[in-house]
């Protein structure tokens, strides 16, 4: 068992299993001997083989050669497809139908996809079509065999990007690594080769189209009774928001329901124009604790919520601070991780 164990450590995954001992193989250059009563015979230079340059040295060798095999887009999203000569991993995705909005789908679906693996949004630009994540950190996105080993830390930071493109009704959607840090065995490493960058921006991309292929499936499936779903997405100002699956009415009761309990207090409310005027105060590390939640990363003091009506029955959750600024979108997609479940757990135990 201990050998198994060691044999499956990431570092060995990536290296043959054999010896490296011709690395330090030296090529042995002999005289040309001219036995005795012989002529020494014509050497021509038509063929000398030229000295290698110190560039072509530059590669790897032996243990640091990853023997694994290359990692692969895969296009499990109906009618998506692997744009070939991108300089990054990129996917595009195209509309299933005339109604879908591929693009606000594609930018909802990836916010979700990262609070799933309770990753924040860091720098957010819709008009740019980019979208800098937090920290992945030991999840299945990066390395399969991260989660079960204790010996080995990683963690990394993306930058996704969206381009769309209305007159294919399709998204390209391309990854890429922005931060690395990893640690085996105490030692630590921040730097990534290219082909190992490629790959884990290729595994990333794809978690996220399994995700996405996940999201339409269970868009075609019968709605359940119970549970009010809340999602990351944007209002109809295209700011950072959270969406409720139900319509207004019910969202507002649900928001002024469940505030309260997490350290609001709502100080005045227009129904007719969808806004909730709070004061926020940290309910402490033990209140968190005992409801097992992650703490909002919100600094204390006055905010508004600002409901909105949207198509398809749901309705969007936008808060501002007290200046009657967007909150960042930071924020926002961490406060979703506790919200989304608070929003569940509170239409499940309604009774009416």
């Amino acid at each position: 068992m201990a050998m198994l164990a060691a044999c499956s450590s990431p570092q060995e995954r990536k290296m043959a299993n054999r010896g490296f001992e011709y690395e330090e193989a030296k090529l042995e250059g002999r005289a040309f001997l001219i036995p005795a009563g012989l002529q020494s015979p014509r050497f021509s230079s038509d063929y000398d083989v030229p000295p290698l340059p110190e560039s072509s040295r530059d590669g790897v060798t032996g243990a640091k050669v990853d023997v694994r095999p290359p990692a692969q887009l895969l296009t499990v999203v109906p009618g998506s497809q692997i744009v070939q000569g991108a300089g990054e991993p990129t996917i595009a995705y195209y509309a299933l139908s005339t109604s879908q909005d591929v693009g606000s789908d594609a930018w909802a679906f990836l916010m979700n996809f990262l609070a799933k693996f309770g990753v924040t949004t860091e720098q957010l630009d819709r008009n740019a079509g980019t979208l800098e994540t937090g920290w992945f950190t030991n999840t299945a996105a990066l390395d399969g065999w991260g989660e079960e080993d204790d010996d080995y830390q990683i963690r990394q930071r993306y930058l996704f990007t969206l381009k769309r493109d209305d007159v294919r009704h399709s998204v390209n959607v391309s990854v890429r690594v922005l931060q690395h840090e990893e640690e085996m065995d105490g030692e630590k490493s921040t730097t990534l080769s290219q082909d190992e960058a490629r790959r884990y921006a290729v595994r990333a991309l794809n978690q996220f189209s399994l995700y996405y292929d996940q999201q339409l499936k269970s868009r075609e499936q019968h709605k359940s009774a119970t549970g009010m779903g809340l999602a990351l997405g944007f209002d109809n100002n295209e700011l950072s928001a959270w969406v409720a699956d139900a319509p207004f009415e019910q969202v507002w009761l649900r928001v002024n329901r469940l505030l309260p309990g997490y350290g609001f207090t709502i100080k005045d409310t227009q129904q007719s124009l969808g806004w909730i005027d709070v004061e926020y105060d940290d309910p402490g590390k033990e209140f968190w604790q005992q409801a097992g939640a992650e703490p909002f990363n919100l600094e204390e003091g006055k905010y508004r919520f600002q409901l909105g009506e949207m198509t398809g029955g749901k309705t969007s959750i936008t808060l501002f601070d007290e200046d009657k600024k967007p909150v960042k979108s930071s924020v926002v997609s961490q406060m979703h991780i506790t919200l989304s479940k608070a929003f569940a757990k509170a239409m499940a135990d309604k009774t009416e």
